[in-house]
């Protein structure tokens, strides 16, 4: 039997707490398991090799120049201790390490990016590479267990539990604003702090790194904004508002008009999402892109192993497998649901003797091509021979795409047997197209198209897919205001209403003295 290697074991990983292991199920279903590290340490602590390394974060995910940073603690509520003393308590060990232990991290990845462990003896190094510091966008994610009823006891009402967001505390303030959550971070750094129920409903929504991250840099920025006052119910509102809220095609969280100095999210968006038709849709028409998942985790698998085979005479850059998989994975869900449809109807075709090639642009980025090839094995071919063949058609695809198609920067192939095929492999190709090709490499191609018979088809008869198509089937039809408009009649828990009636109760101090 063969010996794993430790990319292999690394990926067994599955973290050491209840909590822990829960979190990095999330975490490989939404990032998938090439990307995704729980329990990653440093060397500090060690001395002449002898020692435990000191772990960094509870998970790490690391995909191009995107790293996300989770820390995951479980510390009960002391419910039967007085608010003011077991609230600052709990932030003490639940939030507040849990930031300082982030921003450590972040700041250790970013000046040691080689001395990184997937094991605690540190003789395993990251099997992936941290980004330049220069490009890298780093996202410090607190998930806090053990709080989350006593949330949902203290702001009663039929509160969700979830902690809110108050950008008026820094710091130390926390500690008199019970189960409210500003910056605990010096400078502001901002820090997404979740709980047990609002981890699984942020990473369930947004299964993507692409997706996830699109969020976090959307909130950052909107959480983040000069407005004297902002206030909302739970994490799970703000996602209800921005799945709900689209700019030209994407995903956003609404603007604020100007000379508006305050806004208030209130409870009651996530659940009416929740319960809406149009997203009941959405996951069903989603199911056709896990195939897409399904894929990546399988030739990942071989990458893991290192018995992902190269294309003969690739260059360097196109048997860079991680790379490869990594272009696969950057499709968010609705492109790899219509990207899956595809690839599967590509292999669906199946003539004896005939190839098939489908070819298709990126939902989410024009530029990027994919070719879907299938081709039948002749019975009287032996497969070292097919596989040769198929390469050289797999070559000519995707370099032959960019003679046709100019605006075309990348392409990503994929061939294999057809499903009518007893037997199949997959072959994987990226190539970089960003540069023009120059004269004799145009010719050189377009001679091996019409020796292979590929792309042969007049260029203004010839068609590419590249139908957008809608992420719910559904569309939603809002008879309300928008979400940042306040509605003081609108439903509200107790804890909104007071802290509505204490910004007026300021708000009017502040007139009485400039009036007076």
């Amino acid at each position: 039997m063969r010996n794993k290697t430790a990319w292999e074991k690394a990926a067994e990983a599955q973290g050491t707490t209840d909590s822990e292991r829960a979190l990095t199920q999330l975490a490989r279903k939404a990032f998938l398991s090439l990307w995704s590290y729980p329990n990653v340490y440093s060397d500090e602590g060690r001395s002449g090799g002898k020692g435990d390394g000191k772990e960094l974060v509870d998970l790490l995910v690391v995909f191009g120049s995107d790293v996300l940073l989770f820390s995951d603690k479980h510390c009960a509520f002391q419910s039967n201790v007085d608010i003011k003393v077991a609230w600052p308590r709990w932030y003490k060990r639940a939030i507040e390490k849990s930031a300082k232990q982030l921003a450590g991290a972040e700041n250790f990845l970013r000046r040691f990016p080689d001395r990184v462990f997937v094991d605690k003896s540190c003789q395993t190094p990251l099997p992936v590479a941290l980004p330049d510091p220069a490009v890298a966008r780093y996202f410090l994610i607190a998930v806090t267990r053990g709080g989350h009823e006593a949330t949902a006891r203290h702001f009663g009402g039929g509160s969700t539990g979830s902690v809110m967001f108050n950008n008026l505390l820094e710091e130390d303030a926390h500690y008199k604003q019970p189960f409210e959550v500003g910056f605990p971070l010096k400078g502001r750094r901002f820090v997404h702090v979740l709980d047990e129920v609002t981890v699984g409903a942020l990473l369930e929504e947004l299964d993507t790194v692409p997706d996830l991250v699109d969020y976090l840099v959307c909130k950052e920025r909107f959480l983040g904004a000069n407005i004297a006052f902002m206030h909302v119910a739970g994490e799970e509102e703000l996602l209800a508002t921005y799945m709900c809220t689209m700019e030209n095609g994407r995903h956003t969280l609404p603007k604020v008009p100007k000379g508006r100095n305050a806004v208030i999210l209130p409870e009651g968006h996530w659940r009416y999402y929740c319960s809406s038709p149009q997203r009941a849709a959405k996951r069903l028409a989603d199911q056709d892109s896990y195939m897409w998942d399904a894929l990546i985790e399988y030739q990942a698998s071989f990458v893991r192993a290192g018995t992902a085979i190269g294309l003969p005479e690739a260059p360097p850059e196109t048997i860079d497998h991680e790379r490869i998989l990594r272009a696969l994975a950057s499709e968010p869900r609705l492109a790899r649901r219509a990207l899956a449809n595809d690839f599967r109807f590509a292999l669906s075709k199946s003539t004896p003797g005939e190839k098939f090639a489908r070819m298709t642009l990126s939902g989410d980025n024009m530029s990027r091509a994919y070719v879907f090839l299938t081709v039948p094995k002749q019975s009287d071919m032996d497969y070292q021979t097919y596989r040769e063949m198929r390469t050289a058609l797999l070559f000519t695809y995707c370099h032959g795409i960019k003679l046709r198609f100019h605006h075309v920067t990348e392409a990503v192939c994929i061939a294999s047997e057809p499903f009518s095929e007893e037997a199949a492999s997959q072959d994987f190709l990226y190539v970089d197209l960003s540069e023009d090709m120059g004269p004799e490499e145009s010719a050189m191609w377009a001679d091996t198209m019409v020796e292979l018979d590929v792309l042969q088809t007049p260029a203004e008869d010839m068609q590419y897919l590249a139908q957008k198509i809608p992420e719910f089937p559904m569309p939603f039809n809002f008879g309300g205001p928008p979400f940042y408009e306040y509605d003081p009649s609108a439903p509200t828990n107790r804890a909104e209403r007071r802290k509505m009636e204490r910004e007026a109760r300021k708000e009017a101090k502040k007139a009485n003295k400039q009036n007076g």
